[in-house]
């Protein structure tokens, strides 16, 4: 009886001793797996991650011709910024990064009216990984592919700090035949000053005067309220004396323009002239969903362009007064001054100067007294002006953006009284911080390299608003 026990139980220690040798090779085998899929995983997720850089960074720099090429620089393929160490060999998918053209993005506001012809633009990265353990049941390598899909400039607001400038001498004058801003002002024969309001006043209403999504931007005090995402000022040239003046081309309707102008004739004031229309304003909506606040924003009512059938004695908004000269380089250098004397959490915050203007000035008059350099090489004074806006840093070192936008520009030496003489379309095309940043609505040939196909005012106003908006991945399968 104890025999027949004794062989039951060796019995069984032996099926034990095979269960448990079966139960260590399943354990390896799944350790191996795990080894070999976390490897992979780590893998993947440094290659999505670079994926995803690259779409962004290439994103960012659209709409300029370099996007791709930009995208192809923050990539994990070898010369990338984003090479890992552990994961070599990544390579491009044939055919991309890819721009594409998203109708979900136009519905949004953001169009392909650009050189590119696309708002979005897409990266495919692929990589061939080793396994460790696999390779007992034959599968030796494994290849991943990351996409990423990225929205241009234009989603998520970004806060700034913006001066706008705007030509108001006699050349602003002249008649625009824009079908867009007859139709928009309602005015038959509107003025080239009236059509540069219009199309401030499209871009007021797409940059955010706060968060989106409330209701209220809240009170405004100063014309700003608290906690603003863009704020925007306005400037204009020639100067005024004396900023007393400034209320003029903001009221409704006033006593009577009062605007006083810098002569170019004769001596010249000892006192620079004074630029600033109206100060950072946040008041120009309400809400970042609703219309201009024209009722109470003195920034709204410098740009109406109103024909003053309730004013005896004058139109609405900003007015030209005809007769003077273009001294543009001292109001670019005024506009630098007001961002940099900006303070508290706006001084972190992107700075900003859009001028625009023909580029054109002839101020031979201005040749005596002081300050007389605001009437010599005034071309090349304002291209000197921008540059060192554009090297300007804010307390974060964040640089100055300057935008230029040619409007009537001649590409003949324009600039006579300059030595060398220089073009009106050169000045304000070498104004630009850089080539993405100029704008021409191509009227007697200046044609902006960046932006070939946006040449309607309106057009320009707005698309220069989508880099005051970041970039955003999308899913891959957006149409």
């Amino acid at each position: 009886m104890n025999s027949r026990v004794c062989r039951a139980s060796r019995g069984e220690s032996g099926q034990v001793l095979v269960l448990l040798a079966v139960s260590i090779v399943a354990l390896l085998a799944l350790t191996a797996f795990a080894v070999d899929f976390g490897f992979i995983y780590h893998a993947y997720s440094e290659l999505q991650a670079s994926t995803n850089a690259a779409a962004t960074a290439g994103a960012l720099d659209m709409p300029n011709n370099t996007a791709v090429s930009t995208a192809t620089a923050y990539s994990g393929v070898s010369g990338g910024k984003n090479v890992q160490g552990d994961l070599p060999g990544v390579t491009m998918v044939s055919g991309f990064p890819e721009t594409r053209c998203l109708s979900y993005m136009v519905n949004q506001g953001i169009s392909c009216d650009n050189a590119l012809s696309a708002n979005a633009l897409e990266v495919i990265q692929q990589v061939t990984v080793p396994t460790f353990f696999a390779k007992v049941i034959g599968i030796g390598s494994m290849t991943l592919r990351a996409t990423a899909l990225a929205a241009m400039k234009g989603g998520t607001p970004v806060p700034a700090n913006v001066m706008v400038i705007l030509d108001s001498t006699a050349s602003m004058q002249s008649s625009d035949s824009d079908p867009n801003c007859k139709a928009a002002t309602g005015m038959s024969n509107p003025t080239k000053l009236d059509c540069a309001k219009w199309g401030m006043r499209l871009m007021l209403g797409s940059f955010s005067p706060c968060a989106p999504g409330l209701q209220s931007c809240g009170t405004a005090s100063g014309g700003n309220v608290n906690n603003a995402v863009d704020e925007v000022g306005l400037l204009t040239f020639p100067g005024l004396t004396s900023s007393s003046y400034a209320s003029s081309d903001y009221s409704s309707c006033g006593s009577g323009f009062q605007r006083n102008y810098i002569s170019p004739y004769g001596t010249p004031t000892a006192s620079p002239p004074y630029f600033t229309i109206v100060n950072l304003a946040s008041d120009y909506r309400t809400s970042d969903s609703n219309g201009l606040n024209g009722g109470a924003s003195n920034l709204v009512q410098a740009v109406d362009w109103q024909d003053g059938n309730n004013c005896t004695s004058r139109q609405y908004g900003i007015q030209d007064p005809g007769g003077v000269g273009t001294y543009y380089a001292g109001v670019i250098t005024e506009a630098q001054s007001d961002l940099s004397a900006i303070t508290g959490a706006r001084a972190s915050m992107q700075d900003a100067i859009i001028i625009l203007s023909d580029g054109a000035a002839n101020s031979s008059n201005f040749t005596s007294g002081t300050p007389k350099s605001y009437g010599q090489n005034e071309c090349h004074q304002a291209i000197t002006a921008a540059q060192n806006a554009a090297a300007t840093q804010n307390s974060v070192g964040l640089k100055t953006w300057v935008y230029s936008i040619a409007f009537g520009a001649l590409t003949s030496n324009s600039c006579t009284t300059d030595s060398p003489a220089i073009s009106g379309c050169t000045t304000m095309s070498s104004i630009a911080s850089d080539a993405s940043k100029f704008y021409s609505d191509d009227s007697n040939g200046c044609v902006s390299a960046a932006h070939p196909t946006i040449t309607d005012l309106g057009q320009i106003f707005e698309n220069l608003t989508q880099d005051f908006g970041t970039t955003r991945l999308l899913p891959p399968n957006t149409d």
